[in-house]
């Protein structure tokens, strides 16, 4: 048994290293992969044409780490992967870390780690789509090492790294603002906790998060409207025709399903790593397992409060996964407290969960390989027929959604790419210069949709002078015989 300990305790800090040659892979599959990008993709290459205290209805901190990365690295579809796999990267392992300084096994901070890794909205969803629900999960992490941290040595340098930890977790998503009264119950049930709070110190979370927060907040204030209309639109689609009863049990059911999905994982790892050595009594805690548990018990009462209070019925796994993020730790505490062997746990779980790590690549290159939804959309053909046609490049592409417009600004990255979808943000080159303008839209249909020739109007004087659309049908990338949606564009010369 104790050359197992030894492994085991080796294996604790190694995990950290498996994780980084997976994230590492994970870049190559993405560049193996088709260029096409996913919509998240396409609007973090459009929105980087402008640095903006905020741009829609998420706070801009990961628009502007991905313009940094872009910058750097001088390829908007490597710095794409990279930018993902730093910031999936440093979830994990800032993890692992808030792991360790609260669990006195290793093991269970590997377990932990793993508990989060293997949720299939972590290892799967956030690796091909999300962007700002990552950021938000690696400053949740970052906020609770840093109240960890106060809670054992208040001083005021940490003090600071908390008030850093709001501010800028409060630029990565809206809902990060439901993590805040959630961590004020869970200090104030913490021995200590109001001496915490209590703290003259305190002042200076306040000062920095504030200072942090400002340009966005008044942005915000400003933008209103634009800022909230897509969340509250989303909160409320299933609400249509329905009382305000029923509007309230669907969103409670909607809230225990999608909470169940999130949790399921976590809870069949943690019983696979224990099988029947798992407790029959949670009742045994420690005052780390009682702070996360206040923590996990008040979120969820606060979305109750509010799907009473505003009747939201839409609740989406992408929402769920960083309010439950800390349930995996939760667990490992828990166990911890129970006496229970780790490292026979670990022993049962490690070979599933690298079987796991070593397939996701491959797993991850095959959907993206068969797949004719984004990947194999053919832009890059589409730019050089366009080119072979007319013979020149166009200074401003106007487009009506914002994913057609980031392939295009991928593709043609010296113009000046906007969609309507977008109209706070205006193009960087002058569109009365003279210079080519081209309209751009998918589809079946030859006519521009309206938002175009509205935009053309007003920004170019024209109206039934405008040229003739044109059309260009290509097969979807990699597949010659399926027809991809066809492009029309109207080139306006000058």
């Amino acid at each position: 048994m104790s050359g197992w300990r030894e492994r085991i305790a080796r294996l604790a800090p190694s995990i950290l290293w498996v994780f980084a040659l997976y994230y590492i892979s994970q870049i190559v599959v993405r560049l193996l992969l088709p260029d096409g990008l996913r919509i998240d993709e396409a609007q973090q290459v459009l929105l980087s044409q402008w640095l903006a205290a905020g741009y829609d209805a998420q706070p801009p901190l990961y628009n502007w780490f991905q313009q940094l990365i872009f910058a750097i690295v001088g390829d908007y579809l490597f710095g794409l992967a990279l930018l993902k796999s730093i910031t999936l990267f440093a979830i994990i392992a800032s993890y692992y870390l808030l792991s360790r300084m609260l669990v006195k096994n290793a093991s269970f901070a590997v377990l932990a780690t793993l508990g989060l890794f293997l949720i299939p909205q972590m290892f799967w969803q956030a690796q091909r789509d999300l962007t700002h629900t990552t950021a938000t999960m690696l400053l949740l992490n970052l906020l609770m090492i840093s109240s960890v941290m106060i809670l054992r040595s208040p001083t005021v340098q940490n003090y600071l790294l908390l008030g850093a930890a709001i501010g800028f977790g409060m630029l990565t998503k809206y809902n990060f603002a439901l993590f805040l009264p959630a961590l004020g119950v869970a200090v104030l049930l913490y021995p200590e906790g109001r001496a915490r709070i209590f703290n003259w110190r305190i002042l200076a979370v306040a000062a920095i998060a504030t200072l942090i927060i400002l340009p966005h907040a008044l942005w915000f204030i400003e933008n209103l409207k634009l800022a909230s209309s897509v969340t509250v639109a989303r909160m409320g689609e299933e609400a249509d025709g329905t009382s305000r009863l029923g509007q309230i049990a669907i969103g409670l059911g909607n809230l225990a399903a999608i909470g169940f999905i999130i949790a399921a994982p976590a809870l069949a790892v943690f019983g696979l790593a224990f099988g029947k050595t798992a407790p029959k009594s949670w009742t045994t805690g420690t005052v780390e397992s009682r702070f996360f548990g206040s923590f996990l018990a008040t979120i969820l009462a606060i979305l109750v409060i509010l799907i009473f209070a505003v009747t939201f019925t839409t609740v989406r796994d992408r929402w769920m996964l960083p309010l439950l993020q800390m349930l995996p730790l939760y667990l490992a505490l828990k166990l911890e407290a129970q006496g229970l062997d780790p490292e026979a746990a670990l022993r049962r779980l490690m070979p599933v969960a690298l079987g796991i790590i070593l397939l996701l690549p491959i797993a991850t290159f095959i959907a993206g390989s068969r797949s004719t939804s984004h990947y194999q959309q053919p832009y890059e053909n589409f730019r050089r027929a366009f080119t072979d046609r007319e013979q020149l490049a166009p200074a401003i592409i106007v487009t009506a959604d914002w994913a057609a417009a980031g392939n295009l600004k991928m593709r043609w990255p010296k113009a000046a790419v906007i969609s309507t979808q977008f109209p706070n943000l205006r193009p960087t080159e002058d569109w009365k210069s003279g210079k080519p303008v081209v309209l751009v839209w998918r589809g079946g249909s030859a006519a521009a949709p309206a938002a175009l020739l509205d935009w053309a109007k007003s920004h170019l004087g024209a109206d039934a002078s405008l040229p003739p659309a044109q059309a260009i049908s290509l097969p979807f990338t990699g597949h010659p015989q399926k027809v991809a949606p066809t492009f029309h564009y109207i080139l306006i010369r000058h």
